[in-house]
């Protein structure tokens, strides 16, 4: 990775007007946070089934630098922040408590994000 990304506007929902869905085509897809017992995990919803990812004690819907949308989750067990893509296929980067970046992204995590 070339680029060393921020990520702002932390947030529970977003919806996105002209995101791929597949074929060469575009449409709206939303983001939400699911919260229960078991945590917080980012829901995608398109046209076919939502696309869920697994709990983390916290997640948010993030901007990046790049003006991509980012899942940033904050993990159950272990003192790390992993940065998912919007396409929640796979992760972007794992951010460890000694990178410089970690407590500006714990505090994405701080009172409640906008819904």
């Amino acid at each position: 990775m070339s680029e060393t990304l921020t990520y702002s506007n932390p947030r529970l929902r977003a919806v996105i007007e002209d995101w791929p869905i597949g074929a060469n085509k575009r449409g709206p897809a939303t983001f939400y946070i699911e919260r229960n017992s078991r945590g917080e995990r980012a829901v995608r919803t398109t046209i076919g089934a939502p696309k869920k990812l697994t709990y983390a004690r916290k997640a948010r819907i993030v901007d990046g630098s790049d003006g991509r949308t980012y899942i940033a989750e904050l993990s159950m067990m272990y003192h790390h922040i992993s940065i998912m893509r919007g396409d929640m296929k796979f992760e972007h980067e794992t951010v460890f408590d000694g990178d410089p970046r970690y407590p500006a992204l714990v505090a994405l995590f701080d009172g409640e994000a906008a819904a």
